[in-house]
């Protein structure tokens, strides 16, 4: 990362510095009783040659050293964009897919009905909320649901018919 910072400054900096070495378009005029040759000047790309030391991505890979978790951690499948979080929902022959932790806060569901038959949706209750997808999901469909998490406990569900009682409800714990 640092050779990367440095590279970019690198680039930043020497075309500056060149470009204030340079002589202008009309260099003043010698007095008339040097005899002197004047210097010659070098151009920038003469001077400035790339490394390749700086050019090969092997030393700036960070995934190399990186190992996977093989657990499902609370932020599994939610990435955070701008104040809100976005948390994938995977809805599936009467099961709920998603985290059962999440930090509070601005959140979108984006809801996906990955199952092959049936329709689905999602809503979730607690805390004074209570709101669900506008519209039943189809197979191969997805939506997406804004809600503002509060510290506390909540029911995930599919309000579609009797799927709730037949599985697919998830208790979720939403922390400070």
């Amino acid at each position: 990362m640092r050779r990367l910072i440095m590279l970019a400054l690198f680039l930043l900096v020497v075309p500056l510095a060149l470009t204030a070495c340079q002589p202008s378009a009309a260099p003043p005029a010698a007095p008339a009783e040097a005899t002197e040759a004047p210097t010659p000047t070098v151009a920038a790309t003469e001077e400035i040659s790339p490394t390749e030391e700086l050019t090969s991505t092997e030393e700036m890979t960070p995934t190399e050293e990186m190992t996977p978790t093989e657990e499902m951690t609370s932020t599994e499948g939610m990435t955070e964009t701008g104040a809100a979080n976005q948390v994938q929902v995977e809805l599936i022959s009467y099961e709920i897919r998603m985290p059962a932790s999440l930090p509070a806060g601005p959140t979108e569901f984006m809801v996906s009905n990955t199952d092959t038959a049936d329709e689905h949706s999602f809503a979730i209750e607690g805390q004074g909320l209570d709101q669900e997808l506008d519209q039943t999901l189809q197979p191969g469909e997805s939506g997406t649901l804004q809600v503002d998490l509060t510290p506390g406990e909540y029911t995930v569900y599919c309000p579609v018919d009797d799927h709730r009682g037949e599985g697919m409800e998830l208790t979720l714990t939403v922390t400070e």
